[in-house]
């Protein structure tokens, strides 16, 4: 499948580059909506669509990452907590209403004829969602398996790696927990060399990035580990520049990438990563293509297949089939049906459109006039009274000398919905803490060793005002909270 739409680089600024403007005003296709329900003229006979289980807007409305007479429509299909705005969504995503409601059918059907579904129509089932979802990404269905989730579907590429002593494996210093005590294990296990990439938290290039892990690459490099998007901070590292460059210095490199942010996040199909060199990638779709929990991918090029061992017992799969990864017993199959009802929500809205509401709730939240300007010149979309307006609304956070942003900003491509910032004068907890307790706003302390704050994930549930008020809560704290010491005399 091709990239749709994507925000391209323009060409650098002094920040970074624009974003290309996407398509505004058009249908997308969205079917009948609360807003525009069907008309069909009386006395001729007319087949009526099907009815979308989803709130879409008007058709028509323009789906600029500004106007909230679209994007609100869109929220009405989650529904939000209550008592508090949740700007922590990169754990996992709640499912629109219709996704939800075509998940708990499907778990009522199975409910209803327990073993014989599983009997008789599991299968089936499971191979209409592999289908699915490999159409979605690009993907050839015969090197999908469905996991549960990111992490399990990379420990089935780390564990079943045929390790020998003195191999060497890189990974980031900024990698996924899990993962990185994968590799620790297998340290312990096979006595392989673990070298840790020194990954820059403020790149000033994709340069400095891909050096950071090609100049470990040796002969004895076997495998390398590429997290796509950060967790900590939701920095996008140029995988495929690093994929291809690693591939020249060592032909044999096993690359192996973790998707768990990236898919349905960025405009990106993972069939890009794929044709670059990765060998295996995993990801989860209970993330940003907001499916329910318990359904997670892992991509294996077929040639590879073989090598690796499957974390459960399993000689019912050749061991050339990708299926031999996904013995798991008795499992969810109502997740892996509904793998196909998130793809249609994923669709209506468009990669592109998305991202770019995600990006721009991120600019508004840390305020950046410069960085608002730039996306907003890019869009065509500066001048609107609204933008303007929320432009004004907001402070520039940056320009405050206790407030420290520990994302990428610019150039955009470098990120998505995710960012992480800290405040002089709290621990990641405190700030997360005092956030809600005063504030009412949720959002998640990482107290890493490379990275210190807290982490602030907008989604398609949240409005603008959900982010002109955090970065209003994040100006009290700098302006009216933070304590003042007193200068230290010299003496």
């Amino acid at each position: 499948m091709k990239r749709k739409n994507f925000i391209h680089t323009l060409g650098a600024t002094t920040l970074g580059a624009l974003a290309i403007r996407p398509i505004f005003g058009n249908a997308h296709s969205l079917g009948e909506s609360e807003e525009n329900p069907s008309n069909h003229a009386s006395g001729h006979a007319t087949t009526t669509p099907p009815k979308s289980p989803y709130i879409l807007p008007k058709t028509g409305t323009s789906n600029a990452p500004h106007n909230e007479a679209y994007w609100g429509v869109i929220a009405k299909n989650f529904k939000r907590p209550a008592g508090f705005i949740n700007l922590e969504n990169g754990y996992f995503s709640h499912q629109p209403q219709g996704t939800l409601s075509y998940h708990i059918d499907a778990e009522t059907t199975i409910n209803t004829q327990t073993s014989h579904f599983m009997r008789t129509a599991q299968t089936q089932a499971i191979e209409e969602a592999r289908n699915a979802f490999a159409g979605f990404q690009g993907l050839i269905p015969d090197e999908v398996a469905f996991t549960r989730n990111t992490t399990e579907s990379l420990n089935i590429i780390i564990m079943g790696t045929q390790w020998q002593p003195g191999d060497e494996v890189i990974i980031g210093d900024q990698d996924y927990g899990s993962m990185v005590e994968a590799f620790q294990q297998t340290v312990a296990r096979w006595m392989v060399r673990l070298k840790v990439a020194e990954v820059p938290v403020l790149p000033n290039s994709d340069a400095e990035i891909i050096r950071a892990y090609t100049s470990m690459i040796t002969p004895r490099t076997k495998m390398l580990h590429l997290t796509h998007m950060i967790n900590l901070t939701g920095q996008l590292i140029p995988v495929v520049a690093i994929t291809r460059e690693a591939k020249k210095i060592n032909p044999n490199i096993f690359v192996v990438v973790d998707a768990a942010h990236s898919l349905a996040h960025t405009p990106m199909d993972m069939s890009e990563l794929r044709n670059a060199g990765a060998d295996a990638i995993g990801g989860s779709l209970h993330k940003w293509l907001c499916n329910p929990i318990g359904a997670g991918f892992l991509f294996v090029k077929k040639q590879n297949i073989r090598e690796i061992w499957p974390l459960m017992g399993d000689i019912s799969a050749d061991r050339t089939d990708i299926r031999k990864f996904e013995h798991q017993g008795t499992r969810p199959i109502q997740s892996l049906q509904t793998i196909a009802k998130a793809i249609e929500f994923h669709r209506l809205l468009g990669s592109a459109s998305k991202y770019n509401r995600l990006i721009y709730l991120k600019l508004l939240w840390i305020g950046n006039k410069q960085a608002l300007e730039n996306f907003g010149k890019g869009m065509g979309i500066l001048n609107h009274p609204t933008y303007q307006a929320n432009m004004n609304a907001v402070t520039d956070l940056m320009n405050m000398d206790s407030f420290k942003l520990l994302s990428p900003l610019l150039p955009f491509s470098r990120g998505g919905a995710i960012a992480t910032a800290a405040l002089s004068g709290y621990t990641p907890t405190e700030l997360a803490n005092t956030l809600m307790s005063k504030f009412g706003i949720f959002t998640v302390g990482i107290d890493h060793p490379v990275i210190r704050g807290v982490r602030v994930t907008p989604h398609l549930s949240n409005s603008t005002s959900d982010c002109i008020a955090l970065n209003k809560a994040f100006t009290s704290l700098c302006v009216d909270l933070i304590p003042h010491l007193e200068p230290v005399k010299n003496k």
